[in-house]
């Protein structure tokens, strides 16, 4: 089934959501306003409106390091040895499988879009089939390359937590149902949640502290240099945490 990459909608889309897949996820909508948001599958908790949402942690033992066997180039299956954490079928679908060590010329540093990929047990083989038009750019050899695994940042996403574990991608629009597929705003005006007043004009950062039950929200120049920048302070600013601001977001146009 093919799915548009691009949406251009409404004000007012942003809020739906369903139990089942409507659209790819990671696919975009752009409204004549400026405002862009991107479709996600929400992982095993709700996430409250104004949420900063981050992509799933990384899995471990899949994450990075893992053998591969050699493979020749211009092909689109790869094996690679799980280490101590099995796989689910399809649970890369739409993920990328990245080349992390090696050597430079012979495929190290690339990155390559995964179209689906067989069960694995713990510690054994897992067969990666990758997208026809993404086959291996050069060779791949055992024990010389080695491979990490990512699931597709917008599946399973879960509200930013206080000690961070992936990248923030967007803020929920409305209040988003564990394991329904929903939108998350990217770009332009929205309404986030603080975790500190805030100052009209100033970035805003990741937080690093928690508001309303554990979240990580957002934070301002000053405290959190090093944090995420998710987007600049409007003209309506929070008075103190568990409020929240008017940001225009510059997550993804």
């Amino acid at each position: 089934m093919a799915f548009p990459n691009t949406i251009y909608g409404k004000s007012g889309w942003e809020k739906a959501q369903t139990s089942g897949q409507k659209h790819k996820i990671g696919t975009r909508m752009t409204f004549d306003d400026g405002r862009a948001f991107r479709y996600v599958e929400v992982g095993a908790a709700d996430i409250a409106a104004g949420a900063v949402v981050q992509a799933p942690a990384a899995v471990a033992h899949h994450d990075v390091d893992l053998a591969i066997t050699t493979a020749a180039s211009g092909v689109t299956s790869v094996t690679v040895t799980l280490e101590g954490t099995a796989a689910t079928a399809d649970q890369y679908k739409d993920g990328y499988l990245f080349i992390n060590d090696g050597t430079t010329a012979g495929g190290e540093g690339h990155v390559y879009k995964i179209k689906s990929n067989a069960a694995g047990n713990s510690s054994s083989t897992c067969v990666i089939t990758l997208e026809d038009d993404d086959p291996t750019v050069t060779a791949l050899t055992n024990g010389t390359h080695l491979a990490g695994l990512v699931v597709n940042p917008y599946s399973n996403v879960i509200i930013s937590p206080t000690t961070v574990s992936n990248v923030a991608i967007g803020v929920a629009p409305r209040l988003l149902t564990t394991d329904y597929y929903g939108w998350i705003q990217t770009w332009g005006p929205a309404a986030v949640l603080a975790n500190a007043a805030g100052v009209i004009g100033q970035h805003v950062r990741v937080g690093g502290a928690s508001t309303a039950g554990g979240t990580e929200d957002m934070d301002f120049d000053g405290t959190h240099e090093n944090e995420q920048l998710v987007g600049v302070q409007m003209q309506i600013a929070p008075t103190s945490a568990a409020d929240y601001g008017l940001i225009f977001l510059q997550i993804s146009p």
